[in-house]
């Protein structure tokens, strides 16, 4: 029986749902970032750990650290607005959770370089 270890998900791989919701976020205040978050689910699906032949549903997203500050901006701008029902307040509360991952991600790989 092989030992499978415990995956760990990297901060720069975001599932389709959490894309699609960004890009939605993202349409109304700013197109051209939410077509810059769209485009990456153009990419291919990430394989899952254990070489399954069915691949999750997961990207590796590229994206400018700039453009991710915007990312996050925008949505907390859309988390305070008084018209969000709590159900997508807390939604957009997990993206931004996600999003400052891979921001920090993209802080530590850029120190490194540095280094």
């Amino acid at each position: 029986m092989p030992n499978k270890g415990k995956f760990i998900p990297r901060a720069d791989t975001f599932n389709r749902g959490a894309l699609r919701m960004t890009v939605a976020m993202l349409r109304d205040v700013n197109p051209a970032l939410a077509l810059v978050v769209q485009n990456q689910m153009s990419g291919p699906i990430n394989p899952q750990v254990d070489n399954n032949p069915s691949p999750r549903d997961n990207f590796r997203v590229n994206i400018a650290s700039l453009e991710v500050r915007y990312i996050v901006e925008t949505l907390k701008t859309k988390e305070i607005h008084p018209n969000v029902d709590p159900g997508t307040q807390m939604l957009i509360k997990s993206l931004v959770v996600d999003w400052i991952n891979y921001a920090n991600m993209l802080i530590e790989l850029e120190n490194d370089k540095n280094a």
